[in-house]
């Protein structure tokens, strides 16, 4: 897989444990599917905390959701990324 594209960074930053850039990137997808609400809200609770807290929300529980929606729609390259990440 080419390493310059959307998927390839959302990939990385998956590996590399760096959520806040994977959901950031993700968001800018248009086909999300069912996953779009908890991809978006938490990418959007990630930069305006203080809103959410104002709305009643849980920021770790949104991230939490949104990490585990970015997990389960990118299933497959979430497997190959951690594949890769792993010593040989």
């Amino acid at each position: 897989m080419r390493e310059d594209t959307k998927l390839a960074k959302i990939r990385s930053a998956m590996r590399d444990g760096e959520w806040d850039v994977a959901l950031r990137l993700a968001t800018r997808f248009q086909r999300l599917g069912e996953h779009a609400e908890a991809i978006r809200r938490a990418a959007d609770a990630i930069v305006n905390p203080q809103f959410y807290r104002q709305l009643g929300y849980d920021l770790e529980e949104v991230k939490s959701r949104g990490i585990a929606a970015l997990k389960t729609r990118f299933n497959k390259s979430w497997q190959e990324a951690q594949q890769k990440g792993r010593p040989k």
